[in-house]
């Protein structure tokens, strides 16, 4: 089967207006393979439903979905929309591609089978962290771990964005293989970097004369910032050399800048810069920075860490980490031990060896930085394969 005529559909329990890493994920997939077939996205209605999806370039079915008092988003419920059978019975579809074991993905994986074709399930995210994070119960975390278990068991291929996040759902008690499909980046050194850099420069009051530490994600505690403003206070007492610049929002953000404000950081140390959509806005920051701090141990493979690569920015992260996968050290980006004194005293380290920033940043581009123009056609090949084996099997049977 030639990998470039795949029918696919991407399922995900939440989209567009939220953002976030696998959002962006299933949004390149699409994208990429309606320029030489077919991909549409099955996902649930937006709690906010001014959002327009005909600017997305495929197809978009939104399911029925219950407001969910959680964060920002709502429960999918597939299962009771017949409207989604019909839409799905006449695309003529080869595969399904579930980036969750919930709503859309146990639909995707029922539905598969009974369309008769392969489906395809993605591990994202560290599903137990969330449900502690969000209910603090144990046992409620434990019961999420084993349903996700048994999601990734019903379908006919389990993916990963690492190996430490196929490690990961291996803890939560999965047996079955495993294939490691990177993720990617859309952000490219632009053609006019010194006047993107001058721009953020002039917004958001960035010194040209100091050594520029840049954080990027979602403003939760759970992507360690207390580690980053704790590590960066011990910066602050050290050197007046530092500046610390934050960006995004989240359901921590308020809880995040009072603790910043408790620290007493020296004025202007501290910026919170809020979310950025505008990518060359965002370009203009990353090119301003001389480091990426990014030491969450929660995300599995951050697409931000890419994002900072392609600009020239290495990483530090959590020595460990899955995150930290995707680099090597003192080559492409640096790691430290997840405290506040080991990441103070690798920074210095880091700012204080002559050429060791420059080289890492060369190396993160070349290295860590893959675009999904890259990428996408080694999912379409990974797809006829799934294919072929299972028109094999079922020929067989």
């Amino acid at each position: 089967m030639n990998p470039s005529d795949i029918r696919s559909a991407q399922f995900l329990d939440n989209y567009y207006p939220v953002v976030d890493g696998v959002v962006t994920v299933v949004h390149n997939y699409a994208r990429l393979m309606n320029e030489s077939a077919y991909s549409c996205v099955v996902v649930p209605r937006p709690l906010k439903r001014d959002f327009d999806d005909s600017g997305l370039g495929y197809d978009v079915f939104r399911t029925n979905a219950i407001n969910f008092p959680v964060a920002e988003y709502s429960l999918p419920a597939p299962k009771l929309d017949n409207k989604v059978k019909a839409f799905l019975n006449n695309r003529n579809l080869d595969i399904f591609h579930a980036h969750s074991p919930f709503t859309e993905g146990t639909f995707a994986a029922s539905y598969a089978k009974r369309l008769g074709i392969p489906s395809v399930a993605t591990f994202h995210s560290k599903y137990y962290d969330d449900a502690m994070h969000i209910t603090g119960s144990k046992v409620i975390a434990n019961i999420v771990k084993r349903k996700v278990a048994r999601f990734y068991s019903t379908v006919d291929s389990v993916w990963a964005c690492s190996n430490g996040t196929a490690d990961t759902l291996r803890s939560y008690g999965y047996r079955g293989e495993i294939f490691v499909m990177d993720n990617g980046t859309t952000f490219t050194m632009p053609e006019n970097p010194d006047e993107l850099r001058q721009k953020a420069a002039a917004a958001y009051k960035i010194p040209q004369d100091k050594k520029i530490i840049l954080f990027v994600g979602h403003q939760i505690w759970h992507k360690n910032l207390k580690l980053v403003l704790d590590t960066f206070k011990l910066l602050d007492q050290h050197s007046d050399d530092y500046r610390l610049f934050i960006v995004g929002s989240g359901y921590d953000a308020d809880e995040i800048r009072k603790y910043a404000d408790s620290q007493d950081f020296r004025d202007g140390h501290v910026n919170f810069v809020g979310k950025i959509l505008d990518r060359e806005v965002l370009s203009g920051l990353y090119l301003s920075a001389d480091l990426f701090f990014f030491p969450s141990v929660y995300d599995n493979s951050p697409l931000v860490v890419r994002e900072a690569a392609s600009m020239g920015v290495p990483s530090l992260l959590t020595v460990g980490s899955n995150a930290a996968e995707a680099v090597v050290k003192d080559v492409s980006g640096f790691t430290a031990e997840e405290n506040k004194v080991a990441m103070f005293r690798e920074i210095l380290r880091i700012f204080g060896t002559e050429g060791l920033l420059e080289k890492a940043g060369e190396n993160a581009r070349r290295m860590v930085a893959r675009t999904w123009e890259e990428i996408v056609p080694t999912v379409q090949e990974k797809y006829a394969e799934i294919i072929e084996e299972y028109r094999f099997k079922h020929r067989k049977d």
